[in-house]
């Protein structure tokens, strides 16, 4: 039997322009983080577990490599864009772009210190209070580190 790809992907969530986008995001995505228990603790085997607001990523799993070694990633499974300051600080955003809602299609510039949303080209500060040129900031979220472990608090 053979199935329409634009079908095929839509019965995924997935339009046909994220489907065949470029974009310079292939960060990890992570998994479904439900385990039933109406999302108040979750462990699902991709690096990261829930527990009710707060997202714990350790840092020394591979799926996070990205981070550690690009100091930035979308990650996707959570809705979030993180970035490495130091070997200890890091922030965490909103991956909603203020601008048209858009998740995926995110780039950051280290000389800058600006995040960068694909779909039409607007920028925003890593500095958790200044607008970008679409105004709107990006929403921050609280991060602790400790232990090789990145805390987020998603409020």
């Amino acid at each position: 039997m053979n199935t329409c790809p634009t079908v095929a992907l839509a019965f995924m969530g997935v339009t046909m322009l994220e489907a065949c986008s470029s974009g310079g995001d292939d960060s990890y995505t992570g998994g479904d983080t439900s385990n039933g228990n109406g999302g108040n603790e979750s462990s699902n085997g991709n690096g990261y577990t829930t527990s009710g607001s707060n997202v714990i990523i350790d840092l020394s799993h591979s799926a996070f490599s990205k981070l550690q070694n690009d100091g930035w990633m979308n990650f996707t499974a959570m809705r979030m864009l993180l970035l490495k300051i130091d070997s200890s600080t890091y922030r965490a955003f909103t991956n909603l772009c203020p601008h048209a809602s858009g998740r995926l299609k995110w780039s950051y510039n280290t000389s800058t210190g600006k995040f960068m949303c694909g779909y039409h080209g607007h920028s925003y500060p890593d500095d958790c209070q200044s607008s970008g040129t679409a105004g709107g900031k990006l929403d921050c979220y609280t991060t602790s580190y400790k232990d090789n472990k990145l805390t987020v608090t998603v409020s």
